[in-house]
């Protein structure tokens, strides 16, 4: 028998998709306290899966795991901080680079596609997937219009057949946990190319023909990964689909011409430019990177001189937030529309230096955001009473109907 449920949550902090951590947890934000991506190691309450052994988790969000025992795991492409299990490392530097990379380069490190290969071939790498790959990389070198944004489905085919892989190897896991992001990067994307009659600053016709249906395509993909995934069960395992948010259209930015943002090229070039220390630089979501610094002290001079940073016009270069022990989270505050060919920015010391030179444009332009509400679908083959209807549930209540599923099957 299945279930249908729409989750909920009237939490207003929805950026990022940090509700995955009430999904897992039971908890809502107000006691977990995690409100941004790769803060699992501040996580102080258990996931569902913590008392099963072994069990199998590729990529889900913002997870801290105790490696031990035969259970796999794969951290999501965010959480520079964790650890995947050592046999999946190889394939998780590739990931990350991809996820991380997309929007700052289209190219990957040789021996790092090789090691990525290597492991797909000996981890379950399907015939079917090598065809879409081939066909993918064909339809790049004859398209007229650009369809690289259709590889983030084929990364979700690969993690698809590494799960297979282990779901059914003599590891035997109790529970797996499969995260796919393909379709709600498709949302927030291409959102207006979807509907452009809902927004006031609509794409061009070549960019309507190239990205029109790029959100029906990640529909599609993600069906066949649901077949894929009733196929795998059998008659005897629960499966749970959920999606802990959705995505509504977004509006907020479009009098300042809609959501075009920047990326820094080089951190490490540009700090000392600002009067701020080095750091590393790790790449999150989107425009946003967490900067690493060698100590406290060092963190708050630069999340000071990055705060101060403006344009010769005086416009804020910057977004911060999160300082927080040697590190803080940055973002270039400039969309497309406010910068031309002559912006300059004003340095600590010295004569002020063209913007062009140390940012570098999306690809595309963010025009969906999420919104409160989710879908929660569980089949379970144990229950015997029919459920007819949809029902409402709150997001902190989605934990309790999964273990409600794992009781009756590994009961």
């Amino acid at each position: 028998m299945s279930r249908e449920f729409i989750t909920h949550t009237t939490e207003e902090l929805l950026e990022p998709w940090i509700q995955w951590v009430t999904v897992h947890t039971g908890v809502p934000l107000s006691e977990h306290g995690i409100i941004d991506l790769d803060e699992a190691d501040k996580l102080r309450h258990s996931a569902f899966w913590e008392t099963l052994d072994p069990v199998l988790l590729l990529s889900p969000m913002n997870v801290k795991f105790a490696q031990g025992g035969e259970s796999v795991f794969l951290p999501d492409p965010w959480a520079a901080s964790q650890a995947p299990s050592s046999t999946l490392q190889p394939l998780y530097k590739f990931i990350r680079a991809a996820v991380n990379g997309h929007a700052r380069a289209d190219k990957f490190e040789a021996r790092d596609v090789l090691s990525a290969m290597r492991f797909l071939v000996s981890h379950g790498l399907s015939l079917d997937s090598c065809a879409a790959i081939a066909k993918q990389l064909t339809n790049e070198r004859v398209s007229p219009n650009d369809v690289k944004w259709r590889r983030a489905t084929i990364l979700d085919r690969l993690l698809w057949d590494v799960f297979e892989h282990f779901w059914t190897g003599p590891v035997a896991p109790r529970v797996g946990v499969f995260f796919s992001n393909a379709t709600a990067h498709y949302q927030h994307k291409y959102w207006s190319h979807h509907d452009p009659a809902g927004f006031a600053v609509k794409p061009g016709e070549s960019e309507l023909e190239a990205y029109g249906d790029a959100i029906l395509f990640g529909y599609q993909a993600q069906d066949r990964l649901i077949g894929k995934a009733l196929a795998l069960a059998g008659k005897d395992t629960a499966i749970a689909m959920c999606t802990a948010l959705s995505q509504q259209p977004m509006h907020d930015y479009e009098d300042r011409g809609g959501k075009a943002m920047f990326i820094a090229k080089d951190y490490r070039k540009l700090l000392p430019l600002l009067g701020a220390a080095a750091a590393s630089d790790e790449p999150l979501m989107a425009e946003e990177s967490r900067l690493h610094f060698d100590t406290h002290a060092l963190a708050e001079r630069a999340f000071a001189s990055v705060n101060a940073a403006r344009t010769a016009a005086g416009a804020k270069v910057f977004k911060t937030r999160g300082l927080d022990g040697r590190s803080f989270i940055v973002g270039c505050a400039l969309f497309a529309s406010e910068v031309r060919d002559d912006t300059l920015v004003v340095l600590d010391k010295g004569a002020p230096v063209p913007f062009l030179d140390f940012f570098v444009k999306m690809k595309t332009t963010t025009t969906a955001k999420h919104h409160p509400d989710g879908l929660l679908w569980v089949t379970n083959p144990a229950e015997q009473v029919r459920h007819s209807g949809v029902e409402h549930l709150p997001l902190t209540m989605v934990r309790t109907k999964l273990e409600q599923a794992m009781s009756s099957t590994l009961s």
